[in-house]
């Protein structure tokens, strides 16, 4: 039996309106499965039940759910199981009333009412467009900031005219230094945000009145709470009070304890002034209680005291209460806050600028709406607010409202802790008029526990609060679930122990402070370590971390089930992802690699900007630097000029006339020699081709597939032309919204089905579950919280009401006034109670094992701003005396140093035909040649592709992937290659191929070749024998040697060892008898055509070494090695 089995059966009483508190793990969604089955069950039409989700994935998964119970129903006989018997039961009686009333919902399932509260939202706008006022056919915008923006410069235009306008900017922009571009942000983050200050700034005329009142309740809301605190020691505070102020009257006259020498009372919640002089006796400047005290705050020693018996008595008496104040928990945080509180009223100065900002932002607000006219787009928010619009509000209601208010019976909620303030009012207003026991219900599910998206304008206070107060005129009954069903027994007590001290020890909606909730475990213990902690020394490097985080994954995915790395940041993966390719792993990842942050991403955005805008020096040099060209510093000095030239002059005609300039290094004029007549037949066709082809086609000319190490690059390449083709007028009209597009993109997943590793923000793994969870990089620092030029904050008062309290804009370099300072002191403290949830919703992701990597933090504590603090008060003991079911790891720095050099490679053994390899590419050397190309004459070309080797060019790239791919393998170990790998190599053989000019159905035969000849050559047992790790062994070794001409030649061996004392040779051929000719026949024309070759590669070792030489011949694609 689940430990909150009645709390269950409760929720399901379709009578009544629940608040929901579903911890991690306890199975919410099937919860809400049931109560709408229940709801199903007992309505008229399947339309009166109405459940909102955030995401679409959810939204589908309850509309999988509950069709699923539905088909379950289908059944004559109820499941074994206890749960789905449950739900069986309910989708029974659901099934019974669809016969009875003929609403065929296995053949019409959308009259389920699942939806996003985004997708309701627009569907409430569309069905009376006229009184939401958003207009027909807007579509919402993923990336609204070039609306904003234009909203925004539509505004400022107004400087130049005379009137209202024109002087409130002239205000702002005097008070930000006439730095327009201060101005600009600060208006377009504001109006992002504008549900939270439009009501607030529209509810009178003289915004002033409203927001100080919000400002004199933050005040007395919290001496109020300081005086409950203190009521009960009040008798013993006032007196050491009156005995300091009397004392300090005859020494410090100006002391502000004296106004209390004959007090007998707390101060009056009006007056913070006294409340600071009275904590000022406790307290120290820091903010910590007083360790000792003298004479400075009223209490001297005998001798100084003009009473002397009772200055020792005094003193014990103040130490006692500071301990009990100490003992008090929330205590000190509660003083401090009252230390911080800011005035009731705004200083004239400070008014006058934020009179100025109030009286714009509705004129900002209106404008963006004619933005939105105009471009025939929107933001979810102006959906949302229309949705409110087409409602109407509770005294005249529009008919949309009242044909809702007669359809609606039941409304469910997912998720509700990370509602905004404006889908509250939209609850609010949907349920405007329901009655207690009317037989319309309310159903909140949520989870203060998992609050994470603050920053996406969430306020976890309004769930706090639903479960207080009422929702309009309905009362929810809170309900708090408790069982886990996700983790097993030691992981729920490992969590219970640590997070207990993590979250804040009282509710406080206000702040949005959630205590943490006890879970009960359901699943059994498992053997060995639930939690396992790997500690690396204060210095580790990240690459040091990312080994152990590899070597873990390793030992996991060698057991069963779902391996998930989960980072706080995207940047914690930088050196994890290079750790866990170098193993030979694959992973499936979502909205983990920017499509802006990848080089050659960057660089291809630098080609496209230089083929649509001549004057930009910057994207043509980029182009010119990058990988494919890879000019020099000296030689690109050069070809923009030196001393004399305009440094703003086009340098498409000096790229032009590059012949004549005798500056260029002979590299720079190999490179610009192939790269300079590809740059400017491009620019000379940018207008006949559609972008993407211009773009596109150039890349390849450069040799762009080429300049690649890594598939997945090549994968981040297509997905940016994808981009490029269907944002190619914004590309050519609006440079910044195309790069904004851009910036909001992120590589697609590349994962087969079968792969068990997942690798994800923790942001994006809530609501997940996998067997074992990864968490490194514990002591990172989030982002620090910036210095914003505005600052505002919705509070939910003690009453349920909701105040914006709001900062002006602040000069720079002033000191930041008492407002200002304190919402950065309350934007700190929700970013400390985020993180806990954060590192909380993470840890609770696992269900079988958990593994937690971190750096030491030396003999302090971690950084404030890391997850890592918010659980070392109850981590570090544990890590000194491990508990039941939890393992620490100590590495040292050698270890993790060794386990690097193991798998790096070094220089000696870059790639000789495309080095020198860079940390995001390979540069091309500057006589590089598209691989199907006829060799150039001259001393580079390499032995082992010239001579009498007659095969086509696309049969001769083919073998040189096949090679590559062979070096690549014995890099890795033939152990770690196996189909997937070969399958992760196969999209960089395609931009090759392609490169060359191959088609479609030619790259393809060309690969199924590449990939048979990998799979026989392990699968053979003279393949294996090449690969296998013999004495002084070599793949693609390069020899220098001087041919009959006197040239210089190099000889490139595929690969060499030594066994017996005799040295062996081997060349593979990726070849195979034509139709019809025998396989022996086949055999001899190929040893004919390379015996002289293998002949002079023996001859150049037997130059250097006296042993024998035996050469071979290996044909992986039949697959035979021939001796020779």
């Amino acid at each position: 039996m689940t430990p909150d089995r009645d709390t269950r059966r409760e929720a399901l009483d379709p009578r009544r309106s629940f608040a929901v508190a579903a911890p991690a793990g306890s199975g919410k969604t099937g919860l809400l499965t049931q109560r709408m089955l229940r709801l199903l069950a007992a309505c008229a039409q399947p339309e009166e039940v109405l459940c909102m989700t955030f995401t679409r994935k959810a939204a589908g998964e309850m509309r999988r759910r509950i069709l699923a119970a539905l088909e379950l129903a289908q059944q004559p006989e109820p499941p074994a199981d206890a749960f789905e018997r449950g739900n069986w039961e309910l989708a029974r009686a659901v099934t019974a009333r669809d016969a009875a009333a003929g609403w065929d919902l296995a053949s019409a399932p959308n009259r389920l009412q699942v939806h996003t509260i985004d997708a309701f939202c627009a569907l409430l706008a569309r069905q009376l467009a006229v009184e939401a006022g958003l207009g027909s056919g807007l579509a919402p915008s993923e990336n609204a900031e070039p609306l904003l923006r234009a909203a925004v410069r539509d505004l400022t235009a107004e400087l130049e005219r005379p009137g209202a306008t024109g002087d409130a900017l002239a205000v702002l922009l005097t008070h930000l230094d006439n730095n327009q571009n201060q101005l600009e942000d600060l208006l377009i983050r504001l109006l992002g945000k504008r549900e939270q200050w439009l009501g607030h700034v529209l509810a009178s005329r003289d915004a002033r009145p409203h927001l100080e009142a919000a400002l004199a309740e933050l005040v007395a809301d919290t001496l109020e709470q300081l005086h409950a605190e203190l009521a009960p020691m009040a008798a013993e505070l006032m007196e050491l009070v009156r005995y300091a102020g009397r004392n300090l009257a005859q020494t410090a006259p100006d002391d502000p304890l004296t106004q209390f020498a004959a007090a007998t009372e707390l101060p009056a919640l009006q007056m913070p002034a006294q409340w600071r002089a009275l904590l000022s006796l406790f307290l120290t400047a820091s903010g910590n209680f007083r360790k000792k005290i003298d004479k400075r705050q009223g209490f001297p020693t005998a001798k100084e005291s003009v009473d002397p018996d009772l200055a020792g008595t005094y003193k014990d008496r103040w130490s006692e209460l500071c301990e009990q104040f100490a003992a008090t928990p929330g205590l000190l945080e509660l003083c401090n806050d009252v230390i911080a509180l800011p005035p009731a009223t705004y200083p004239d100065a400070q008014w006058q600028v934020l009179a100025a900002l109030t009286q714009l932002l509705p004129e900002l607000a209106a404008r963006l709406d004619l933005v939105f006219q105009r471009e025939g787009q929107c933001d979810f928010t102006a959906i949302a607010l229309a949705a409110l619009r087409a409602l109407g509000d509770e005294e005249q209601p529009t008919d949309l409202a009242l044909r809702l208010d007669y359809r609606l019976r039941h409304i469910l909620v997912d998720e509700c802790q990370d509602t905004s303030s404006l889908q509250f009012a939209l609850l609010r207003r949907l349920t405007a008029g329901w009655q207690d026991g009317d037989g319309r219900t309310l159903f909140l599910v949520g989870d203060g526990m998992q609050s994470l998206y603050g920053f996406r304008n969430a306020n976890v206070g309004l769930f706090l609060d639903s479960r207080r107060h009422p929702l309009g005129d309905i009362h929810l009954t809170p309900l708090d679930l408790s069982a886990n069903f996700r983790s097993q027994e030691q992981l729920i007590h490992w969590f219970n122990r640590i997070f207990a001290a993590a979250f804040p020890a009282t509710e406080d909606p206000a702040r949005g402070a959630v205590p943490y909730a006890p879970a009960g475990a359901v699943c059994p213990p498992l053997p060995g370590a639930a939690v396992s902690v790997d500690v690396l020394p204060s210095g580790a490097s990240a690459a040091e971390e990312a080994e152990i985080v590899a070597t873990r994954v390793q030992a996991a995915l060698a057991g069963p089930g779902e391996v998930a790395i989960l980072v706080r940041g995207r940047n914690h993966l930088r050196e994890i992802l290079p750790a866990l390719y170098r193993r030979g792993l694959s992973w499936q990842a979502a909205d983990i690699d920017s499509l802006a942050g990848s080089m050659p991403v960057i660089d291809l955005l630098s080609l496209t900007r230089a083929l649509l805008c001549p004057t930009d020096r910057i994207a043509w040099l980029a182009v010119l630097r990058a990988p494919w060209c890879g000019l020099g510093h000296a030689d690109l000095l050069a070809l923009a000029g030196g001393a004399g030239v305009d440094p703003r002059a086009p340098l498409l005609p000096r790229l032009a006339a590059w012949e004549e300039n005798a500056a260029l290094s002979a590299a720079g004029r190999a490179i610009l020699a192939r790269v300079a007549p590809v740059l400017l037949t491009a620019w000379a066709e940018r207008w006949r081709k559609p972008l993407r082809s211009a773009v596109e086609g150039t890349w390849i000319a450069l040799g762009g597939p080429a300049a690649l190490f890594d598939p997945d690059q090549l994968r981040l390449c297509r997905q940016y032309f994808d981009l490029l083709e269907n944002a190619a007028d914004t590309a050519r009209t609006d440079w910044p919204a195309f790069i904004a597009r851009v910036q909001s993109g992120y590589a697609a997943p590349a994962a087969t089905p079968d792969t068990r590793l997942h690798i994800m923000t923790i942001h994006k793994a809530k609501g997940l579950e996998f067997d074992t969870v990864i968490i490194p990089a514990l002591d990172r620092k989030g982002r620090a919280n910036d210095r914003e030029l505005l600052r505002w904050r919705e509070r939910v008062t003690a009453t349920g009401d909701n105040h914006l309290l709001i900062a002006p804009p602040q000069r720079n370099g002033e000191a930041s006034d008492p407002l200002y300072t304190w919402l950065a002191r309350e934007d700190s403290f929700a970013s400390r109670l985020e993180d806990a949830r954060t590192l909380y919703v993470g840890c609770t992701r696992a269900a079988r094992r958990l593994h937690l990597v971190f750096r030491a933090p030396g003999k302090d504590s971690p950084p404030d701003n890391t997850l890592l603090a918010r659980i070392w008060p109850a981590l570090a003991p544990e890590l000194a005396q491990p508990g039941p079911g939890f393992e620490v790891v100590r590495h040292q720095a050698a270890t993790a140093n060794a386990a690097i050099e193991v798998d790096s490679q070094t220089d000696d053994e870059a790639e000789p035909a495309l080095a020198p390899q860079l940390s995001h590419g390979v540069r091309l050397p500057p006589d590089w040649r598209p691989a199907f190309a006829p060799p150039a004459p001259g001393p580079a070309t390499p032995a082992s592709v010239i001579g009498a080797d007659t095969e086509a060019p696309l049969a001769r790239l083919a073998g040189i992937l096949f090679h590559r791919s062979v070096r690549q393998l014995l890099r890795e170990g033939p152990e770690r290659w196996d189909a997937r790998r070969s399958a992760r190599q196969e999209p960089l053989w395609q931009g090759e191929l392609a490169a060359a000019g191959a088609t479609l159905a030619e790259a393809e035969a060309a690969i199924a070749r590449i990939r048979r000849g990998l799979a026989n050559l392990l699968a053979d047992a003279h393949g294996r024998w090449l690969l296998a790790d013999h004495p002084e062994s070599g793949a693609e070794w390069e020899l220098g040697y001087l041919d009959d001409n006197g040239q210089t030649r190099t000889a490139i061996v595929d690969r060499t060892f030594v066994i017996e004392d005799r040295r062996w040779i081997i060349d593979y051929k990726l070849a195979e008898p034509a139709a019809g000719e025998p396989q022996m026949q086949f055999i001899a024309r190929q040893r004919t055509a390379y015996a002289e070759q293998l002949a002079r590669y023996a001859a150049l070792f037997a130059r250097r070494d006296a042993r024998p030489v035996c050469t071979a011949l290996y044909f992986p694609l039949l697959p035979h090695l021939e001796i020779l």
